[in-house]
């Protein structure tokens, strides 16, 4: 097992805390986006800002 020295151990856990706030705070977004980028599925009314809002 490799031992890491105090300031890596920060360093990493940092990295985690980054990588942790971007997946929570970023998966929801970015779900929409791409469901707006790919548009409705055949047959469906396009998607809008304001049919998510009454929805």
């Amino acid at each position: 097992m490799v031992k890491l020295s105090k300031e890596s151990k920060q360093r990493l856990q940092r990295v985690f805390q980054c990588g942790q706030f971007v997946i929570r705070w970023g998966f929801i977004p970015t779900v929409l986006y791409l469901g707006f980028k790919r548009g409705a599925d055949p047959g469906m009314p396009e998607p809008t800002v304001l049919s998510l809002l009454w929805g």
